[in-house]
């Protein structure tokens, strides 16, 4: 029993890790398609903001201005007088809004404007980034650095004299925030190994940002996760199946030496996976553990077999001849005494053919008598106290038993001519009281026999001619009717599977007995016969009176 649980647990919870496996699997790489697609997505949402940025410059509409084209050019032989605030002021009159820088440049110097500054005048327009516009060179937007900060510049010549306008704006933190709110991703700017914009928090994040700039990969950084009681002791070690990177990262190359980092957060995808994680292998450690406990406290198994056990039969158990009563008692018919002290008419001894072969002790075929005027009651109860199979007689007014109609049901259509000819089956009939039976032979006895009436394999011993006289005399002249109906029944019962082997002649020869005693005072008749039929797959018996 003990084996049979730990075996049980323990493939239990390889099932359950196996699930486990199965699904972190599938979470995990959901996770990560769905970062990379995130950082594509905001790196080509990034080059469209720096496209947009460029446009919203306008350094051409600048240029364009007829303030600004009369400022800064010469009158007829005069050369390109040097910029003033009068072509700064037609300069930024298109602007709106003002960028953070703008500034009109010629070959003789440069004015400028940057936001919240005073107008600052330069003597060197190279100091000034695409300044060389104004000499005819046509530059691309880019990336620079002035006066310590960096900008984008833009820039645009003048037609018909030697100046350009030149706008910029400034790449700081609130640049870089702005791009953030634009392509849904953290973005840094960096510029020869320093950053010069970012949108992430100042101190450690950003210092591991320039860590791994430095050799870039698919990210950088622990994935912190955050379990009860224990706090983050197992970041690092989880989710199982998926990269323990805390950001997902991109470097993609801008112009003039400027980089944009772009990093998306792996929290929101993975670390529920990492504290799912726990808590199913925390639960798949108290499946073991209580499987494990539960092995060691279990009893072996024990084997319990049940032997049916039959239950001796009791001695008054019924033996199938007569079925309980079903009907309620008729009143027994009103016998005068003129007629109960009428003897019976004689009828002639009727010879039978021997009866078939019988595994019990054979009964000689006697030719009886002509029966004898039915003894009184007082007579009977004398005799009564011979045969202990037969009950004392009845009173006549005790109500009779209720008779059994399905097993002794009588056969209609059955006749059997006697005295005047007339024979009827009798429709139906109830138990009268048993009448007293006279005295008959005592039976032979021996000490072996469970019933005491001999061995039925012991061979009859031969009785001398004075006690076959007795015999002959004492004998039932329906013993040869009941031997037949008894050898009857039992084949039945054999055909149909009944056990048959507890009924003896002598008590089911009592029964008849006592059946006829009962029926011929009912209905004063003559005899009865008994026959065999089958009944709902049973043996039954019909009873037949004849008159």
């Amino acid at each position: 029993m003990r084996a049979r649980i730990w075996i049980f647990s323990a493939v239990v919870a390889l099932a359950l890790a196996l699930n486990l496996a199965r699904i972190s699997l599938g979470i995990a790489q959901t996770g990560e398609d769905t970062m990379r697609a995130r950082v594509a997505a905001a790196s080509t949402a990034l080059r469209g903001q720096m496209d947009l940025l460029d446009a919203r410059l306008a350094p051409r509409a600048v240029a364009m201005m007829p303030d600004l084209i009369e400022a800064v050019r010469g009158g007829d032989g005069q050369s390109a007088p040097r910029p003033d605030e009068r072509a700064l002021r037609a300069a930024g009159a298109v602007l709106a809004p003002e960028p953070d820088l703008f500034a009109v440049v010629s070959a003789k110097g440069a004015i400028l404007s940057r936001r919240a500054r005073a107008v600052q005048l330069l003597e060197d327009p190279a100091q000034l980034p695409l300044s060389q516009t104004a000499g005819g060179a046509l530059p691309t937007p880019t990336f620079a650095a002035f006066d310590g900060a960096t900008y984008r510049f833009a820039a645009a010549r003048v037609p018909g004299a030697t100046a350009a306008a030149v706008v910029g704006t400034l790449i700081d933190d609130r640049f870089a925030a702005q791009l953030k709110s634009q392509i849904d991703a953290d973005v840094t700017l960096l510029q020869n190994g320093k950053i010069i914009a970012s949108s992430l928090p100042p101190g450690e994040e950003r210092a591991k940002l320039l860590r791994w700039a430095a050799a870039p990969g698919p990210g950088y950084g622990v994935l912190q996760i955050r379990l009860p009681y224990i706090g983050t002791e197992l970041s690092g070690q989880l989710p199982r199946g998926a990269s323990r990177f805390a950001v997902r990262g991109a470097l993609i190359p801008l112009d003039g030496g400027v980089q944009a980092a772009l990093t998306v957060p792996a929290s929101p995808y993975l670390a529920w996976l990492g504290r799912y994680q726990a808590f199913y292998l925390a639960g798949l450690a108290l499946l073991v553990l209580f499987g494990f406990v539960w092995g060691l406290f279990a009893r072996a198994t024990v084997i319990v077999k049940h032997v049916p056990v039959q239950a001796e039969p009791a001695e008054d158990e019924d033996d199938g001849i007569v079925s309980p009563p079903r009907r309620a008692p008729r009143s027994p018919p009103i016998v005068t005494d003129s007629e109960e002290r009428r003897p019976s008419p004689a009828r002639p001894p009727e010879v039978r053919p021997a009866p078939a072969a019988s595994p019990r002790r054979p009964t000689p075929i006697i030719t009886p008598p002509p029966p004898a005027a039915r003894p009184k009651p007082a007579a009977a109860a004398e005799l009564s106290g011979l045969d202990p199979e037969v009950p004392p007689p009845r009173a006549e007014k005790e109500p009779p038993p209720a008779w059994d109609e399905a097993t002794f049901a009588p056969t209609p259509g059955v006749k059997v001519t006697a005295g005047d000819g007339a024979a009827q089956a009798v429709p139906d009939w109830d138990m009268p009281p048993l009448p007293a039976v006279p005295a008959a032979a005592p039976a032979l006895r021996d000490e072996k026999s469970e019933f005491g009436f001999g061995d039925a394999l012991d061979p009859p011993v031969p009785a001398a001619p004075a006690e076959e006289e007795a015999a002959a005399e004492d004998s039932d002249p329906d013993e040869t009717h009941w031997r037949e109906t008894y050898d009857q029944f039992v084949e039945l019962k054999a055909q149909l599977g009944e056990p048959a082997d507890k009924l003896s002649f002598e008590k089911f020869a009592a029964k008849l007995k006592k059946n006829r005693s009962e029926l011929v005072a009912k209905h004063n008749c003559k005899g009865v016969r008994f026959s065999v039929y089958e009944k709902d797959g049973k043996a039954a018996i019909k009873a037949s009176a004849i008159r």
